[in-house]
């Protein structure tokens, strides 16, 4: 019988397997192009990472308005605020009975500038702090970096004839993370974008007046709410999608269906050629049932050497080898 080697994928496996491999480098190559397209991967981004962001240009504009008046910096104004904090309720919506103190915070932003505020601002106050303790920050200035994502313009009431409008805007903090504070000021700063989907960096400092309590969908949530001015930092730039190839995307389609035709082409073939199939010439002559008991089973195989056992003496040399060994008789007999 013929002894044949197998080979699962054939006998012009060679080149085949060759091109498959080509062809799989081209389609990994075309997938590399694709995926280190930033672009394919916005989808996934977190919008709590700072993005690319273009800096703020220098341009004049007006001076800052300021309203000489009394401030927290004036004993008797802090002690006579005291009085309209006590109706202030933390974790609900603004009330009419709070506005009281909310547009006298608003004076007190007023009559400094920004600069002259953020000196005097708390900045190592974190978002906790103001939600357990509210009451023992209500009135302090504090200062904020915040990455905005909603500035909303509103008109301001008829009994504030000094303002025009006021602007809320919405955003965290890095150590508040996906907890937003809400701010209020009246002058907003240049090229602040304004709108419900916007990114902008901020640095804020104003007052604190409550935890304001809103809510999103369908549960109660909380912001801590401040009252003051506002300086723009930074925009983050527009998302640059790099040119991709009109023709990448079918390039890979066709590679992958090609790749994995010739993979399934390939395996079944490899299945024909491994089975063999032996010829009735190749055959061995088959051994019937009349020789079973005739024929050695085993072949040419030799024969087992005879086992001695101990005490059994063992055939002279006269003997032949062809007669069986002589027993002893008994002479007397």
């Amino acid at each position: 019988m013929r002894r044949y080697t197998a080979r699962p994928y054939g006998g012009s496996v060679t080149g085949i397997r060759l091109v498959s491999m080509l062809m799989a480098i081209l389609v990994l190559w075309m997938l590399y192009n694709r995926l280190k397209d930033p672009t394919t991967w916005r989808a996934f981004a977190d919008d709590n990472e700072p993005a690319a962001t273009q800096a703020v240009t220098e341009t004049p504009s007006e001076p800052e308005k300021i309203v000489p008046g009394p401030n927290d910096l004036d004993e008797d104004e802090v002690a006579s605020i005291q009085e309209q904090f006590e109706v202030v309720t933390d974790k609900a919506p603004l009330k009419s009975r709070e506005m009281e103190a909310y547009w006298r915070l608003m004076d007190w932003s007023h009559t400094q500038s920004f600069a002259e505020l953020e000196k005097r601002s708390h900045n190592d106050i974190a978002f906790t702090q103001l939600w357990d303790q509210p009451e023992n920050y209500r009135g302090k200035p504090i200062r904020l970096r915040m990455h905005v994502r909603r500035v909303l313009e509103f008109d301001a009431p008829s009994d504030q004839p000094s303002v025009h409008k006021v602007y809320e805007a919405w955003g965290w903090t890095d150590e508040s993370r996906s907890f937003p504070y809400v701010v209020v000021f009246t002058d907003p700063p240049p090229g602040l974008p304004i709108g419900t989907d916007i990114r902008a960096e901020i640095v804020f400092v104003g007052y604190f007046l409550k935890v304001l309590g809103y809510k999103a969908f369908d549960n109660s949530r909380g912001a801590p709410l401040l009252v003051g001015r506002a300086k723009l930092i930074s925009i983050p730039a527009p998302p640059q999608s790099s040119k991709s190839d009109p023709w990448m995307i079918p390039i890979v389609a066709i590679g992958s269906i090609l790749l994995i035709g010739t993979s399934v082409w390939l395996s079944r073939s490899a299945r024909k050629k491994s089975k063999v199939r032996m010829l009735p010439d190749q055959l061995s002559t088959v051994t019937t049932s009349a020789n079973f008991g005739t024929e050695n089973p085993f072949g040419n195989l030799e024969a087992p050497e005879p086992v001695v056992n101990v005490g059994m003496s063992v055939k002279s040399e006269e003997n032949s080898a062809d007669s069986p060994p002589t027993i002893p008789t008994d002479q007397s007999t």
